[in-house]
């Protein structure tokens, strides 16, 4: 899979603090892509899924950077976001990448908060259902079952 553009190298060091901030484990392979590409930005970088109303659909893809300064958000900083995740019913995502339209793409830990080989999930940033006590919570889809199946549905 050919690279559009990426960031430069980030230290092993800076991945590691990074988990312990956010307080959980990255799984393997997307510490082994960030170590050296990070922000990448493939040139295959839509995904398609299948969304919560059983239709096709599909997103772009940015990934976070390690870095303060990038323009299309860092990794750190965006785990803020996370509290607001949590005001609205999603707790344990760790937001690794955003698309053109606002939404989350997130590591899902809500199952396994220990787990290497967490699902990748899509959070709609303004799309919200009610649970049976009338509790909004933002809209979580799944999209592939660990970070290589997700690198697998990428194209152009």
């Amino acid at each position: 899979m050919g690279i559009y553009r990426d960031n430069g190298q980030n230290s092993l060091d800076e991945i590691v603090k990074a988990q312990n901030q956010i307080g959980y484990a990255f799984p393997k392979y997307y510490i082994n892509l960030i170590k050296d590409h990070d922000a990448v930005i493939f040139e295959k970088n839509i995904f398609d899924f299948i969304n919560i109303y059983n239709k096709p659909d599909e997103r772009d893809l940015n990934f976070l950077s390690f870095k303060d300064n990038h323009s299309d958000g860092n990794i750190l900083r965006e785990q803020e976001n996370i509290s607001d995740l949590n005001n609205y019913g999603v707790e344990h995502l760790v937001i690794f990448g955003i698309c053109a339209n606002g939404d989350y793409i997130c590591f899902d830990y809500r199952d396994n908060a220990e787990s290497l080989d967490p699902k990748v999930v899509l959070v709609y940033h303004d799309d919200f259902v009610d649970d049976k006590s009338g509790k909004s919570s933002m809209v979580v889809n799944n999209v592939a079952a660990n970070f290589d199946d997700f690198l697998n549905l990428l194209h152009e």
